[in-house]
């Protein structure tokens, strides 16, 4: 099993490299009879969905560009992320957005093709991690055919970029030519690569509808909502976290009765270790919304956002969407002794049962100092303005 795997990957680094190669002989075929891809007008900018998460990454950009007639803006999807996350296929209904190409291994070819005929791709997740594969090579092809390429920062933690993974160490890179960051790139840590901080530049976050949302914090049935985020990765959060997350949770639901609390976990941990699925399990009185049944649950995360009167997440870029909704905003930690916990200064964090008392009850009491508190939050990990007509703006002035 082990050697057929190790010749499978073996067969797929031959093949994306003969993939690189011919889209450099067929560009420079395009060259010598006069076909340069800047004379292309209006400028083909193609947005590369990995994940359900990039839709709402992108649905400003798009919505931004069709004020800019020089632009058009075009979406392609991995087939992973149209197949292994059940919620993509539903948002993308809901947005009224149409992909026109799928990427997988197996199509590489009719991706250099296709990419011949662009001008920009943008993609969130390309990098060398091994789960981020095909958008970097897809990103390598696209640099050989020479496309201006770009990978955006897709999470408040970003591997390589803003969270330095202790086993990967510094040995993440990215294959695109710039680097979007939505804080100042003077800001990133240490930890960063070389390479990858010569290629940033600080754009935002480009969720611009976040924060144009008219507030309505109560249910249907006029009961205040809480919503809980929770990305409980067996890699990063041991059992005793786990233990402490749902029974405080639990805890809070039973004495708070006068809230309705929502559980929307992680959207890619669909498979969850054993004591995980038995802790939701025990869950009482308490909404759970159940990834693997995305396309059935009423409420997406701007939905929740949007009805919310406060959060709490595990660490998560569900921090800095809540602080943009203007939703007052909690983090657990639990003790954790782990560095990146400074990123999310000077928002609440909870370390016990009586934070998350003390967090509820100022939630629903003195919910506008809890507000000033994410302002701040927001002047420190994020470039202030309309990101996503900074980046139209960049992709632009690139190509001109």
């Amino acid at each position: 099993m082990k050697n057929s795997l190790s010749i499978k990957h073996a067969l797929r680094k031959v093949y994306a490299g003969f993939c690189i190669t011919a889209a450099r002989i067929i560009h420079y075929c395009h060259a010598l009879i006069n076909h340069p891809a800047a004379n292309r007008k209006p400028l083909t900018f193609v947005l590369l969905i990995s994940r359900p998460q990039d839709i709402d990454l992108y649905r400003d950009i798009y919505h931004q560009s069709l004020e800019h007639p020089e632009i058009k803006v075009f979406f392609w999807a991995t087939q992973r992320a149209l197949t292994h996350f059940p919620a993509t296929k539903k948002m993308l209904r809901e947005k009224g957005i149409q992909t026109i190409f799928t990427v997988t291994h197996g199509n590489l070819i009719a991706a250099l093709f296709k990419l011949q005929k662009i001008d920009a791709l943008l993609n969130t997740v390309e990098s060398t991690v091994a789960s981020h594969k095909v958008p970097y090579l897809i990103t390598m092809i696209a640099n050989a055919c020479k496309v201006h390429t770009y990978t955006m920062q897709h999470g408040f933690e970003n591997v390589g970029l803003t969270y330095h993974d202790p086993e990967l160490g510094p040995n993440v890179h990215f294959a695109a030519q710039n680097v979007l960051t939505w804080g100042p790139v003077d800001r990133l840590p240490g930890t960063v690569a070389i390479d990858t901080r010569r290629k940033c530049l600080a754009v935002g976050c480009p969720k611009v509808h976040l924060s144009k949302m008219e507030k309505i914090p109560k249910k249907d049935d006029g009961i205040p909502i809480i919503a809980v985020f929770e990305g409980l990765h067996v890699d990063r959060f041991d059992d005793n976290y786990m233990h402490l997350f749902f029974t405080d949770l639990q805890h809070m639901a039973d004495t708070f009765t006068n809230l309705h609390f929502i559980l929307k976990p992680h959207p890619g941990v669909i498979q969850r270790s054993k004591i995980h699925t038995e802790l939701l399990h025990t869950l009482r009185n308490i909404e759970i919304l159940d990834p693997a049944r995305a396309t059935k649950t009423p409420w997406t995360t701007p939905g929740l956002l949007l009805n919310a009167l406060a959060v709490i997440t595990t660490p998560s870029t569900i921090a800095l969407d809540a602080a943009m909704a203007a939703v007052p905003v909690a983090v657990t930690r639990y003790g954790q002794n782990i560095p990146y916990y400074a990123y999310y200064e000077p928002l609440p964090i909870i370390d016990t049962t009586r934070d998350w008392h003390a967090f509820l009850k100022i939630a629903q009491t003195k919910r506008s100092q809890l507000m000033e508190v994410s302002q701040c939050f927001l002047e420190r990990v994020q470039l202030p303005g309309n990101a996503a007509e900074r980046i139209l703006a960049i992709v632009s002035k690139q190509h001109s």
